[in-house]
């Protein structure tokens, strides 16, 4: 049995997948487990960030039968995919919070009035603003690597990224403050990976083998309050849901440019209605 893994090149991207792979190596002893790297839209400097740009060729590829499945990091896979494409698994989740990796090591404070923040996240942009005003805000490109040395060599003051992705790449130590989740509400799905396969594959694939429940639960109600809002991951929606014995419970936030952030709280048993429910709440106060 051969089994093709499709991913991004970059070095995230590539420790992600090499985790999956391993797992995979472990249900499947007897198989062949290659990694295929695939250049996405998202990857040429020249195209604007926008839903989706990070995955869609490789879950295509997926779809077209030239790889098997397709390892994303889940906040950048949309709610709605292709028909004849399923979530398969979520078998890794870190810390979803957001972190600051300043030039001195300062927090969000101690920041001077006007510094320049990295950041392409309208969430980021507006939750950090609520925290602190008088920041500048401009998009930032590359690995996390090339992020970090973009500060140190002063082109921004600090940057905003995921607490996941510095760790995943041992950067740890270079992080200088990390957000609460009520304080920055990250984006659904952030911090977790997400295995894409054609739908009616996975048993094949024994992908409930690599598959955290818990983490699974999490984000699908997560992705649920996304997908009723109707908007992608790069809006100003930050959604964390929690297992706590038989309930999840989801806080949910609305940042919209120019507007009242509006914000939920709810618990219940079932991740997809939750999300439904949560979003009334969101469309009433909206």
């Amino acid at each position: 049995m051969e089994i093709k893994v499709g991913t991004r090149g970059s070095d995230l991207a590539l420790v992600q997948t090499k985790s999956v792979v391993s797992d995979l190596k472990s249900c499947h002893p007897n198989a062949e487990v290659e990694i295929e790297t695939i250049k996405t839209s998202g990857d040429l400097k020249s195209k604007p960030f926008g839903d989706g740009v990070f995955v869609k060729e490789i879950d295509m590829a997926v779809l077209d039968g030239e790889i098997d499945i397709g390892v994303h990091s889940l906040k950048d896979e949309p709610t709605d995919l292709p028909e004849g494409l399923n979530l398969g698994c979520v078998p890794e989740r870190l810390n979803q919070c957001d972190v600051l990796i300043a030039k001195e090591g300062n927090n969000l404070r101690e920041l001077k009035k006007g510094s320049l923040i990295g950041t392409g996240s309208p969430r980021r942009k507006r939750e950090i603003g609520r925290l602190r005003a008088g920041l500048n805000f401009k998009n930032i490109r590359g690995n996390i690597p090339t992020r970090i040395e973009k500060v140190e060599n002063g082109e921004y003051d600090a940057l905003v990224t995921s607490y996941a992705a510095v760790d995943r790449m041992d950067l740890k130590g270079k992080i200088s403050q990390k957000f609460d989740f009520k304080e920055v509400v990250p984006a659904a799905g952030q911090g977790a990976l997400g295995v894409v396969c054609r739908s009616g594959e996975e048993e094949k694939l024994k992908l409930d083998k690599l598959n955290d429940e818990e983490k699974y639960l999490q984000t699908s109600c997560e992705r649920s309050f996304l997908r009723e809002l109707g908007l992608g991951c790069r809006s100003g929606v930050g959604a964390v849901a929690e297992v706590e014995d038989e309930y999840l419970r989801l806080f949910g936030v609305l940042n919209e440019e120019g507007k009242e952030r509006l914000t939920v709280k709810m618990e219940g048993e079932d991740p997809i209605e939750l999300g439904k429910r949560a979003w009334e709440v969101i469309k009433n106060e909206r």
